[in-house]
C-alpha cells in the first residue's frame, strides 16, 4: 500500500515511445509524483512503483502475466492506469475485469492525468467521465449470451440466417429465436441497426466481424453517428 507520506511513483510502459516522452513530461516536475525510470532491457524486472502508466495492451498484458500483483501489495507497480483511445463499452468493461484500476482516454487534460495517478496511487479506482458513463450505461443492460453473441458477429459479417445455422451447427429456427433476442437487447429495429450499435459498443470483439464496405453501408441506412476515437498522443500537446 503506498505511503501517503511519500510522493507517488509512476512508471511508464507505453507503446509509442512518443507517447511515452509526452507522459513522462506532464508529469515531471508535479508535486506529490515521481516518475520512475523504466529499464532499457525489458528481460530486466521493473523497477518499484506504485502506478504502471500504460496503453491499453500493455496494461492488459502485464496485468495476465501478474494476476496477484493486480490486487496484492508487493514489488512492482500496484496499480494499473491505461490511457487509451479505446472508448468502446466492451473494451473498457474488460480492463476493468481484468485488474485496471484507472482508464483515460487520450484526449484527457493533464489535470485529469495527476488526479487519476494520484488515485490510483492510493490504490483507488479512477475513470474519465466518458468511460464512467459508458460502464454505467452497460449496468442498466441485459447482456448477450455467449451463443447470441456468436449470432451477432455472424450476422454482422453479412451472413444469412442458413449459413448462420450451418456454421454453428444449429436449427434455423434457433437462429431466427436468437436473432429476436438480439434486436431487443439492443433495442434495434433491424439486423442493420443491430451491427452499427454492436460495433458501436465493442460487441463485435477487438477486430469487428463487420467488413469496413459493409460498415459505410449499414452506417448510412441507420444515420447512426460514429464518434472517432482520439489517439494518445494528444497528449503530447499538455505536456
Amino acid at each position: 500500500m503506498h505511503d501517503i507520506l511519500r510522493n507517488v511513483r509512476v512508471l511508464i510502459r507505453h507503446c509509442e515511445p512518443l507517447v511515452a516522452l509526452g507522459l513522462a513530461s506532464a508529469l515531471a516536475g508535479q508535486p506529490g509524483i515521481d516518475v520512475v525510470e523504466a529499464p532499457v532491457d525489458s528481460r530486466l524486472p521493473l523497477p518499484e512503483a506504485d502506478v504502471l502508466l500504460c496503453d491499453y495492451d500493455s496494461g492488459l498484458a502485464w496485468l495476465a502475466g501478474h494476476p496477484r500483483r493486480a490486487h496484492e501489495a508487493g514489488p512492482g507497480p500496484a496499480g494499473v492506469l491505461v490511457v487509451s483511445g479505446r472508448d468502446s463499452e466492451a473494451e473498457i468493461r474488460d480492463a476493468l475485469q481484468a485488474g485496471v484500476r484507472g482508464y483515460l482516454l487520450g484526449g484527457c487534460t493533464l489535470a485529469e492525468l495527476v488526479d487519476a495517478v494520484r488515485a490510483v496511487g492510493r490504490g483507488a479506482h479512477h475513470l474519465c467521465d466518458t468511460a464512467a458513463r459508458l460502464v454505467a450505461q452497460s449496468l442498466t443492460r441485459t447482456p448477450l449470451t455467449q451463443r447470441e453473441t456468436e449470432v451477432l458477429r455472424l450476422m454482422a459479417s453479412g451472413l444469412p440466417n442458413k449459413l448462420i445455422a450451418s456454421r454453428l451447427g444449429i436449427a434455423i429456427g434457433t437462429v431466427k429465436a436468437h436473432t429476436k433476442a438480439i434486436l431487443a437487447k439492443l433495442d434495434a429495429g433491424s439486423r442493420t441497426e443491430a451491427t452499427v450499435i454492436a460495433e458501436r459498443r465493442g460487441l463485435l470483439g477487438p477486430r469487428s466481424a463487420l467488413p469496413p464496405a459493409a460498415a459505410l453501408r449499414a452506417a448510412a441506412r441507420s444515420g447512426a453517428d460514429r464518434v472517432p476515437l482520439t489517439r494518445p498522443s494528444a497528449l503530447l500537446a499538455a505536456a
